[in-house]
């Protein structure tokens, strides 16, 4: 599995009094049912660093009464500490988890450490926002409806006077227990459900319930379809790749059709839910859910057989990763190998009509000869293959990217294309060839564009802009106008940008897998690409 830049990068922001590590890689985040109590989160704060702030590797919690990702870091600290973990690390991860476990339920202790388990238990729920919560360490009434109000928020199975290990995780690592400012609440059943179902199985952790569609909520829904297909509990790891691909395709009782019921209609009418689309989050897959169904099939350019509102593989595969059911047949393809006539006449037998091609070289010393070139053009044309062009002479390197930058790219995209003849209107695809994050979006790809914008209008507007990247680089440049049409890096599926992303509206050419086409003997490398007919390419004719 691709491990995403935005994924490395939480919790290293210089703000942020957390750092990753790889060994407890579960960061301890803020947020609650309501606003906590200053004075409440406070004394929380206090005790916490009165009680644990001796041990090795303890990291001081702010006393300023916000109940921040701070203070919860510190109530995971604590429980380190109570579990005999030395030295404490800020983070909620395998060595926590495993002691956790052993040591079993929390809320039934005795001796000398059994007021400090309760009290750290009351510290947070009420940093979660659970009100009239005291931080005695008696087990009373108030905070077993506390406790009893997080199972329900959670959608928790467990009942009883005492918490489990994956609930006690949950309460101090789940990113959200309420609607998050940017969550959507038919979202939110969806996660109850995926851990009333799963989450206390082995191996198996609760998602956010705060109607946000994040990585632990694709883990909660991928697992749940690993475990739908007989795989062990044990070994349900929450990632999608050949193994889950290959079971889910060997399951009968995956395919979901007008009348079926049951476990796996939830999961597909789930999926459609985190996309976006919106259908009754119910156990019986109905005609109107198939209508809605279709359209997904439709909007992602399944083959003709497989947009009947019935769910098989090939759906479940795009509802569930960004490159969807890899070794589909595809009409699109991008390389970076020069085509002679045989090679061009070799794709056209392999069934591909649209090729991309690059316009110029990488601008580093050494670089691969990518850029097309003329007779490479009248190669392509006579085996009637079609091109879309893309530009990438530093688009793999963050630094890259600034609106200056952004208009000479776009200058020497335009006086490229004119001289190989490309026609007029025809959409330039920029590339953003690694992963990036929201705020990278905001601060670095957005200027690039409007610079790629200001260019290609100095030059009398003469080309369209389109951009190549993850989803949600796709998605953010084309919102803000700056991009016609987008060539999404699906094949990516571990880039942040992609994982719980849709596609964009108006994505052209989705690249999902490496393959290999073979002419006179020789093999070169070329990326599959699906086709949504949005964008033609420049056929055989139209060259200038």
């Amino acid at each position: 599995m691709e491990i995403s830049r935005r994924t490395a990068l939480i919790g290293l922001a210089a703000a942020a009094p957390l750092v990753m590590s790889m060994m407890e890689p579960e960061t301890a985040s803020a947020a609650t049912s309501q606003q906590a109590p200053p004075a409440d989160v406070l004394a929380v704060q206090r005790w916490l660093n009165a009680t644990f702030g001796g041990r090795d590797g303890w990291v001081a919690v702010a006393e300023d009464g916000v109940a921040g990702q701070g203070t919860l870091t510190g109530l995971v600290q604590g429980l380190q500490a109570l579990l005999g973990i030395a030295p404490l690390v800020p983070a909620f991860g395998p060595t926590t988890l495993q002691r956790l476990q052993q040591h079993g339920e929390v809320g039934s202790e005795s001796g000398a450490d059994a007021q400090a388990w309760r009290q750290l238990v009351q510290g947070a729920l009420i940093c979660r926002g659970f009100s009239g919560v005291a931080l005695s360490g008696v087990w009373d009434d108030t905070t077993m409806q506390a406790v009893d109000g997080l199972r329900r928020a959670l959608g928790s199975p467990t009942s009883g006077a005492t918490l489990s290990p994956n609930l006690t995780r949950a309460l101090l690592t789940v990113t959200s227990i309420s609607l998050a400012e940017d969550g959507r609440q038919e979202i939110v059943p969806v996660q109850q459900w995926l851990n009333g179902q799963h989450a206390e199985l082995p191996g198996a952790t609760y998602c956010s319930v705060g109607g946000v569609y994040d990585s632990s909520t694709l883990m909660s829904i991928v697992r749940a379809v690993q475990l739908g297909t007989g795989q062990d509990p044990a070994a349900a790891d929450g990632i999608y790749g050949p193994a889950t691909a290959r079971a889910l395709k060997a399951t009968d009782a995956s395919t979901v059709a007008i009348g079926v019921q049951g476990s796996w209609v939830r999961l597909a009418k789930g999926l459609l839910i985190l996309g976006g689309s919106l259908v009754p989050f119910d156990d019986t897959f109905s005609a109107g859910d198939a209508d809605v169904l279709t359209s997904f099939q439709q909007f992602q350019a399944l083959a003709p057989e497989d947009q009947t509102g019935v769910c098989r593989f090939p759906t479940w595969a795009a509802l569930l990763v960004s490159y969807g059911d890899a070794d589909r047949a595809v009409s699109g393809a991008d390389l970076a190998h020069r085509l002679d006539a045989g090679g061009a006449q070799a794709l056209a037998a392999a069934g591909y009509t649209t090729i991309g091609r690059y316009l110029t070289n990488s601008s580093v010393s050494g670089a691969l000869d990518k850029r097309i070139t003329r007779d490479e053009v009248s190669a392509i044309a006579g085996a009637q293959l079609r091109v879309w062009p893309i530009f990438e002479e530093g688009g793999d390197e963050l630094s890259w990217f600034n609106r200056a930058q952004g208009a000479l790219d776009a200058r020497s995209a335009v006086d490229t294309a004119r001289a190989l003849g490309v026609p007029k209107q025809t959409t330039i695809y920029f590339a953003v060839d690694l992963d990036v994050t929201p705020d990278d979006i905001t601060t670095s790809i957005t200027p690039y564009f409007e610079g790629v914008a200001q260019g290609l209008s100095d030059t009398g507007d003469t080309y369209k802009a389109g951009v190549y990247g993850s989803r949600l680089v796709c998605s953010r440049i084309s919102g803000a106008s700056l991009a016609h049409f987008s060539f999404v890096a699906g094949m990516s599926s571990g880039w942040g940008g992609n994982e719980t992303e849709p596609l964009p509206g108006n994505w052209a050419f989705n690249q999902i897998q490496a393959r290999q086409v073979t002419s006179a003997g020789q093999a070169f490398d070329i990326d599959a690409n699906v086709l949504s007919g949005r964008d033609g390419g420049i056929g055989p004719e139209e060259w200038d």
